[in-house]
């Protein structure tokens, strides 16, 4: 592969994060990552009963201590209810509050509309592709760790 390509690629990685970065403003201290968060509890809860913390973290394939982070963060701000496991009192139940409801329906569903809309024209396709590739690289590159000298 050419260096120059792989520098257009990360380029336009840096934009695909950018694009993120311009959803209409975000309460105090909420940020594209909390909205994330939201959007997980919210797919969740539609195939599970219950949303414990292990399960977010599960379906970003990250840390628990991040996602807990998150979820203090985002109870705090009132957006989200969290509830010990009246079997596993080391287990915490996660779900939307009426507010964390209201910040799903504008973020994710009425600005995932929008954006839609504005990439009407766009070919179907040629999102498929770009999803497939970076989801292919993001498999490649985070089994592999770089040697450093």
């Amino acid at each position: 592969m050419e260096n120059v390509l792989v520098k257009q690629f990360l380029d336009s990685c840096h934009n695909a994060k950018r694009i993120t970065e311009l959803m209409p403003k975000l309460p105090k201290g909420m940020t594209p990552r909390h909205i994330h968060v939201i959007d997980a509890i919210s797919v969740i809860g539609r195939s599970e009963a219950v949303v414990r913390v292990s399960d977010i973290s599960e379906y970003f394939n990250v840390t628990r201590p991040s996602i807990t982070k998150m979820v203090n963060e985002l109870d705090d701000m009132g957006a989200v209810r969290k509830v010990p496991d009246p079997d596993d009192r080391r287990v915490v139940r996660v779900s939307l509050t009426d507010l964390g409801q209201q910040y799903y329906d504008f973020y994710i569903t009425k600005y995932h509309s929008w954006v839609a809309e504005q990439m009407d024209g766009m070919d179907p396709e040629h999102l498929r592709i770009t999803i497939d590739t970076i989801d292919q690289v993001y498999r490649i590159l985070s089994t592999r760790k770089m040697e450093e000298d």
